[in-house]
C-alpha cells in the first residue's frame, strides 16, 4: 500500500447507507431485517446476535434454524467492515435462547453476552452470561457465583476495569434500577443497590436505557417502561465508591437551549469525553436525531446530521477508528416511509438489512487497504 493511500480524511458527523454486497435474490448471505439485537466491533468487522421479527412469511427464510426459533434469531453474523460482505459464523457450543433485548459488550477477541428474552417476551428471562470467541464463533457459558440480577431483559450494561456493571430491565411485568457488579476475574457479582431514602431518592425503574462509566460512576440515559420515557436532563448517577444514588444536570444545546426529547430503546456510544446518542422512541414517536454529550462540562449539543429513517430498537457500536455502525431497528409507523431495500411488503415494520449506516465522529481514519467504507 503506498504512503498516498496512507490516511483518508471524510466529513465528521455524516450519516452514510453502507451497502453490503451481494442480495439474498443471488445467494449471497445476509441477515434478514431485525429488531432487538446486539452489535459489537471487533477488529475491521462488526457482529450482529440476535433479534426479532415477527413480519417474516413462511417462504422468505427458509433456514433451519430459523423454522425452530422465529420470530427470534439465534444466530451471529460478521459484517466485514472494508470487504462489504457478510459472513454468518455457524461456531460451536451452545447460544444463548433468549434472543432479543439482551445485552452485549466486547472484551479482546470476545463478546460477553447478558440476560434477554424469549418468546412470549418476560416468559422466559436470562440471568446467564454467555462468551463468545468471535474469531472462532465458540460459545460458552459462564459459571458465576453470587448475588446475581433477577432474570430480566433489556438491561443496560457497560465494562470497567475488568468489571461488568449492570443496571435495570425488565421481567415483563415489573421494571428495576437495581445495580449489579460481576468481577470478571473471580466471577462473582455482588449487589450493588443501595437502600433508597428520602435524603438520596432512587431513579425511576425502567428498561431499555443506556449507561456509560465516567470517573467512579455509572450515568444512566433515558429508557423507560411501557407507558414512559425517560427524560435526558437530569441523569441517575451510580456511584462506585459510595454505592449511592444522585442526579447529575445537564446543560442544554447553546444554541437551540434544547435537550434531548426523552426516549427509550435509542443507543448510546461513549468515545473519549463524548457519549453520542441516537433514535429512540417515547411511545408515540421515533427519533432520527443525533445528539453529543460533552462528559466534561455535561452540556449537550444536537449534531447537524440525522439518520435517514427513524429508528428504535436498532443496535450501534463505535470502531478503534472513530466511526460508529448503525444496523437493523423498527422504523417510525407513522410517517408509511419504507426503505428502498426492503424487499417484502411483510417486512414493512422492521428496517431493511440495508438499514446499516455510519457515521464518522472524528476527522481522520486511516485507511488499512485499498477500500473503505464510505
Amino acid at each position: 500500500m503506498s504512503s498516498s493511500k496512507g490516511i483518508y480524511r471524510f466529513k465528521p458527523l455524516v450519516f452514510h447507507f453502507v451497502r453490503p454486497r451481494g442480495n439474498l435474490k443471488d445467494g449471497t448471505p445476509m441477515p434478514m431485517p431485525r429488531s432487538g439485537h446486539r452489535i459489537v466491533c471487533h477488529g475491521l468487522s462488526f457482529y450482529s446476535f440476535g433479534g426479532y421479527n415477527p413480519k417474516i412469511g413462511p417462504n422468505e427464510y427458509l433456514d433451519d434454524t430459523w423454522l425452530m426459533t422465529n420470530p427470534l434469531f439465534q444466530e451471529l453474523w460478521q459484517f466485514n467492515t472494508v470487504s462489504q460482505k457478510w459472513t454468518r459464523v455457524e461456531g460451536t457450543g451452545r447460544m444463548p435462547e433468549e434472543l432479543a433485548s439482551h445485552s452485549a459488550v466486547q472484551l479482546g477477541h470476545n463478546m460477553l453476552v447478558f440476560g434477554g428474552t424469549a418468546m412470549p417476551f418476560g416468559d422466559s428471562s436470562s440471568d446467564s452470561l454467555h462468551i463468545c470467541h468471535l474469531p472462532t464463533g465458540n460459545w460458552q457459558n459462564v459459571v458465576t457465583q453470587g448475588s446475581k440480577p433477577e432474570p430480566m431483559y433489556g438491561q443496560a450494561v457497560c465494562l470497567s476495569d475488568d468489571k461488568l456493571y449492570v443496571v435495570g430491565g425488565t421481567t415483563g411485568f415489573q421494571y428495576s434500577i437495581d445495580v449489579h457488579c460481576l468481577d470478571l476475574h473471580e466471577r462473582a457479582w455482588t449487589d450493588l443497590s443501595p437502600t433508597s431514602s428520602r435524603m438520596t431518592p432512587t431513579p425511576k425503574e425502567r428498561y431499555r436505557h443506556e449507561i456509560v462509566e465516567h470517573d467512579g460512576s455509572l450515568y444512566v440515559l433515558g429508557g423507560g417502561r411501557s407507558d414512559a420515557a425517560c427524560d435526558l436532563t437530569d441523569l441517575p448517577t451510580f456511584s462506585l465508591a459510595a454505592r449511592a444514588w444522585s442526579f447529575t444536570h445537564t446543560r442544554p444545546d447553546p444554541a437551540s437551549g434544547k435537550y434531548p426529547a426523552p426516549r427509550r430503546c435509542h443507543v448510546a456510544s461513549k468515545l473519549g469525553h463524548y457519549v453520542y446518542v441516537h433514535g429512540g422512541y417515547n411511545g408515540e414517536e421515533a427519533f432520527a436525531d443525533l445528539w453529543r454529550l460533552d462528559l466534561r462540562v455535561w452540556e449537550w449539543q444536537q449534531l447537524p446530521c440525522k439518520s435517514p429513517v427513524p429508528l428504535y430498537f436498532h443496535s450501534a457500536a463505535v470502531t478503534e477508528e472513530g466511526c460508529m455502525y448503525i444496523f437493523g431497528g423498527v422504523k417510525d409507523l407513522r410517517d408509511n416511509k419504507r426503505s428502498a431495500r426492503v424487499t417484502k411488503p411483510h417486512s414493512y415494520r422492521w428496517a431493511s438489512l440495508n438499514i446499516l449506516l455510519t457515521v464518522f465522529i472524528t476527522n481522520t481514519r486511516l485507511l488499512l487497504m485499498d477500500s473503505c467504507v464510505e
